[in-house]
């Protein structure tokens, strides 16, 4: 059985359009919708009567997130999107000092370090796109508390090395706050072998779960003797003792979800994360950059020029194809179904789990085309 031809059936949306803009939104997966829809079905039918197995159904996916990037389900909250998560930690962090980030940074990731009034202090890319580690640490000065990174800068695609960047958080004892937007569930993470102290994600993007649902790690020694931004009913261990005078929260991270849960893109994320567990962690990340190398030969055959990875250590499952006319061929291609979106220096093209190497070839033929606008 070819499995990616099974996994291309979990995406109807593949029937109608060439969809490489994962890096923007994925489509759902049928496995993600269908978990969805039978949470609707289900309070359709039986109203509230199912709350206590959604209760479990939704520690099942915190579970799951936690196993994926090798944390305790203890330090697992359940967000809206990657800024909501963010902003949860700039409020944990903004009396801790300034924060070091990459100039490339999509503003979901400064915006709330900003409106917490917390400085900000800038790392220039290196050719464009590469953040050398050797380059972030000469950036460092006595004021920066903290360091803030996209694990796969958006603009780009540039994938930083956490681990090395975590040794040097190690070392410099910074906190480390890490954006993994465009790399969960396609690429590895170690949270505890990298010393993240937090981590921030979407299911929208790579993770095919849709709108509604993100992720947020935060390490165990962040979750005693301080309070967390926000807290409900929820957040303590016997929450049906109803007594308002008596507040006394868990030391764990679903503290910050206050109420009761976002059952529906929950319950999505689940579904989607099954699948990615089906296919298997090395087989998603081989697939995702195999069809980046073989997109990034096509487009260097074609003459474009690109302002992304090519050494494998760095490449994502994000390229950019340089261009000052991204708008106008981003139209063009949709009009013949090829979803791609203009971002950085250009076009950028991004593949999932869900795209064999047969959309690349009807990208490269419609590019082909249109040679003039690149």
């Amino acid at each position: 059985m070819d499995i990616w031809k099974e996994v291309r059936k979990e995406f109807p949306v593949c029937k109608a359009f060439v969809y490489l803009n994962p890096a923007g939104g994925s489509p759902l997966s049928s496995s993600a919708a269908q978990q969805a829809k039978q949470f609707y079905d289900e309070m359709l039918a039986q109203g509230d009567n199912l709350y206590e197995e959604w209760l479990e159904r939704t520690e099942v996916t915190r579970q799951m997130v936690a196993s994926y990037i090798g944390a305790d389900v203890s330090e697992i909250a359940f967000t809206t999107n990657t800024s909501h998560g963010m902003n949860l930690v700039a409020q944990m962090n903004r009396n801790k000092g300034k924060v070091l980030t990459m100039q490339d940074e999509f503003p979901s990731s400064t915006f709330p370090w900003l409106n917490q009034g917390v400085a900000l202090k800038m790392v220039e890319p290196e050719d464009g796109f590469r953040y050398p580690i050797e380059k972030i640490e000469a950036s460092l000065d006595p004021d920066v508390k903290i360091l803030m990174t996209s694990y796969v800068q958006y603009c780009t695609g540039f994938r930083q090395d956490l681990e090395a960047l975590g040794e040097l958080c190690r070392r410099k004892n910074l906190i480390f706050v890490v954006n993994a937007t465009q790399a969960i569930p396609v690429f590895p993470v170690d949270v505890k072998k990298w010393n993240i102290d937090f981590l921030v994600f979407t299911g929208l993007k790579w993770a095919t779960a849709g709108y509604g649902i993100g992720g947020l790690y935060i390490s165990k020694k962040w979750l005693t003797g301080g309070k967390l931004p926000f807290a409900g009913w929820l957040s303590i261990e016997d929450p049906e003792q109803m007594d308002n005078l008596k507040f006394e929260p868990e030391a764990r991270a679903s503290v910050v979800e206050s109420g009761c849960p976002h059952f529906a893109p929950v319950f999505a994320l689940k579904g989607a994360l099954e699948l990615f567990k089906r296919i298997g962690k090395e087989q998603v990340t081989s697939h995702v950059l195999g069809l980046t190398t073989y997109l990034q030969k096509k487009l260097k055959a074609l003459g474009a020029e690109l302002t992304s990875p090519e050494d494998e250590k760095y490449m994502s499952g994000i390229t950019i194809i340089k261009t000052t006319q991204a708008t106008e061929l981003v139209s063009e291609l949709r009009d013949k179904n090829i979803i791609v979106s203009p971002r950085g220096q250009g076009v950028r093209v991004s593949v999932n789990i869900f795209n064999n190497k047969e959309d690349i070839d009807v990208l490269i033929e419609a590019l082909e085309q249109h040679r003039d606008l690149f």
